[in-house]
């Protein structure tokens, strides 16, 4: 029998770059969520891959982690990102901002508006105030005084100020609504990219679990040949040193589940210790239809952080506007219809009214009004800087997006073809094996890349999934329907 002698190639190697892979994934992403805490779905439609080996190998995380039980919270994509909208500290403080602006905007408007009250006042003086006038001295005001009446007060001009802090207040309040998108878009990206990454680390647990099967099977074949003589010894040594190295990354990719599924639940406002199973399919889902040139434009225009500094700028427009109307006089009128008694109109008491028109000119206020309006042009000349700034970033957002986008998507046809020749090079090198026409290093390294492979194409959809998440964030598209 051939007993050819090749230096082996352990897949330790594989092994550890696999596990440090998933673990350097799930760290990541633990932080993340943690930093969240603190501070229709996106592109998950079910569509098959062109090859069906590749479909064949990656079902949801739910059939990964075996049925459920009643007891177990079955979770899909779509469920997570409305929990986490619901519950997110960032998203519900970005929501009573948009509160603080519809009062801001109210409070804006009312002072455009009639003012009406009630003034009442007693007053009591230390004696009646009298004019010595023939025998009987004139009072002309007694020591009790009454006044009970309503005023209304209503501006007439103030130099647009007025209407130009109305507008600013409703541009304000636009500029939060945007503010508010856009932590709600970042937390759909990172749910999403936690969801992913849960069931990435489940297809890695599965990669492995798979891998000790195997090993385990060749071990029961190599042991066989070995008690028949018809294998070296040194042949099942090596398959057992393998055999333990596999099951220590078994190990490993249990915790790193156990992780990935923690930063999630995180994420979502989940207990740490409720059980969850991810229905989610995790496979390849459609892109967008779109080129670059098309996708760009629609961010320019879809992105909620420069639709709030386009809100910002307009804003400032109409601050300046307001600082402006302050070389301008100010008309009000207001009126009194009132009560009194004791005051020398009308000592025995009685119904009076009294109607006002006033004006106010600005003459010298050293400087005052001209600092103002410098300073709101300025504060112009800076959002517009700002907008230009944020274009030139969205714009190459857009296209580190939409170019990973290709890349995952072409990595995922070649980790197809490289899973099926892998999956049959270890079928022929197991074959020749038990035929006895190859050597145990054969099957070992065949059983490594065919580890490899597997895990490849889980990371080739992996990456696909979360760089279509981003293409759907950069665009302003996250394609999940917000809650009102």
């Amino acid at each position: 029998m051939k007993t050819t002698r090749r230096k082996a190639v352990s897949g330790v190697a594989l092994g550890s770059c696999l596990v440090a892979g998933v673990w350097l994934l799930a760290a990541l992403l633990a932080g993340e969520a943690l930093s969240a805490q603190e501070s229709p779905p996106l592109g998950v439609g079910a569509v098959k891959l062109s090859s069906d080996a590749l479909a064949e190998r990656t079902h949801a995380v739910g059939e990964q982690q075996g049925p459920s039980t009643k007891n177990e919270l079955r979770l899909s994509l779509e469920q997570c990102l409305r929990q986490a909208l619901e519950k997110n500290h960032d998203v519900r403080l970005a929501r009573q901002a948009i509160v603080q602006g519809d009062a801001d905007v109210t409070r804006a408007r009312s002072a455009m508006l009639p003012f009406v009250g009630t003034v009442n006042t007693y007053t009591r003086l230390d004696k009646a105030l009298t004019f010595p006038l023939g025998p009987e001295p004139f009072t002309f005001m007694y020591a009790d005084l009454y006044t009970a009446g309503v005023v209304v007060r209503q501006p007439l001009f103030a130099g647009g100020r007025l209407n130009a802090a109305y507008r600013a207040s409703q541009r304000l309040r636009d500029e939060r609504v945007e503010e508010s998108r856009s932590v709600e878009d970042e937390i759909i990206f990172q749910v999403a990219r936690a969801y992913r990454t849960a069931q990435v680390a489940a297809e890695f647990q599965k990669v492995a679990a798979e891998a000790v099967s195997l090993l385990e099977t060749h071990e029961h074949d190599v042991a066989i040949l070995v008690r028949e003589g018809a294998n070296p010894q040194i042949d099942l040594l090596r398959t057992r040193t393998e055999l333990a190295n596999s099951r220590k990354e078994l190990n490993a990719a249990d915790n790193a589940v156990d992780l990935t599924l923690s930063a999630l639940k995180n994420l979502v406002g989940i207990g740490l210790e409720e059980p969850v199973i991810l229905t989610e399919p995790f496979d390849h889902s459609p892109r967008p239809p779109e080129d670059l040139s098309t996708l760009t434009h629609k961010a320019l225009l879809k992105r909620p952080e420069l639709s709030a500094l386009r809100s910002q700028l307009e804003a400032a427009r109409q601050a300046l506007k307001g600082a402006k109307g302050e070389y301008l006089p100010t008309v009000a009128v207001g009126g009194r219809y009132e009560y009194m008694k004791g005051d020398i109109r009308d000592l025995q008491g009685g119904l009076h009214w009294t109607l006002a028109l006033t004006a106010e000119m600005p003459v010298w206020n050293w400087g005052e009004t001209r600092s103002k309006v410098k300073k709101a042009q300025s504060q112009v000349e800076q959002v517009s800087i700002q907008i230009q700034k944020m274009e030139d970033a969205v714009r190459l957002e857009a296209r580190q997006a939409f170019l990973e986008l290709g890349k995952s998507e072409k990595n995922i046809d070649a980790a197809t073809a490289a899973l099926a020749t892998a999956e049959e090079s270890s079928r022929l090198a197991r074959a020749g094996y038990q035929a006895g026409e190859g050597t145990n290093t054969e099957v070992l390294d065949a059983r490594t890349a065919l580890s490899r492979a597997r895990a490849n194409c889980a990371q080739a959809l992996f990456d696909y999934d979360v760089a279509l998440a981003a293409l759907h964030r950069a665009v302003g598209e996250p394609g999940f329907q917000r809650m009102p």
